[in-house]
């Protein structure tokens, strides 16, 4: 009896590559959907960076009077910040020279905005030093005072 052998396959039939060729096509589709998620998120990061310290920096101009607390107000940063829209808005908060002031900064990149807001409140820098913040507390009233009245002892 003669005995046949088959011969040792040589390569890789028709199905088989393109099975491996959709695995892997797929693969980089979803690689690339994660390359463009990472994109989003670092500039979204970099841009919450970017408006916090602008925000920061309004603020710190407002505490070093170079933005005047009378009104509101509103502008744009220059150089590479010029696409970075600010508003500084003060409001009175009660004692004199006291301002609660708001700075809002926004950018629109591809139809999202980004705001940041930053509220403070403020003694109004052009009046720092002056008397004019200053108060007199009003005297104390006796009568409304049960310690001081009739327990003898000295009162300052």
């Amino acid at each position: 009896m003669i005995s046949r052998r088959f011969p040792a396959r040589q390569g890789l039939s028709l199905i088989e590559v393109l099975l491996s060729l959709a695995i892997l096509v797929i693969a980089l589709a979803a690689i690339s959907q994660l390359v463009d998620v990472g994109t989003e998120r670092a500039t979204s990061a970099r841009n919450a960076t970017r408006g916090t310290r602008l925000a920061q920096g309004k603020m710190a101009e407002v505490e070093a009077g170079v933005v005047s607390l009378t009104s509101s107000t509103e502008g744009d940063f220059s150089d590479e910040d010029a696409a970075w829209k600010f508003s500084v808005i003060p409001e009175p908060a009660g004692p004199p020279n006291l301002y609660t002031v708001t700075v809002k900064v926004t950018r629109e990149t591809r139809g999202q905005l980004h705001e940041f807001v930053l509220t403070q409140m403020i003694f109004d820098p052009a009046m720092m030093g002056s008397a004019a913040q200053a108060e007199r507390p009003p005297p104390p009233d006796p009568a409304a005072d049960p310690a001081t009245t009739g327990m003898g002892g000295t009162t300052p």
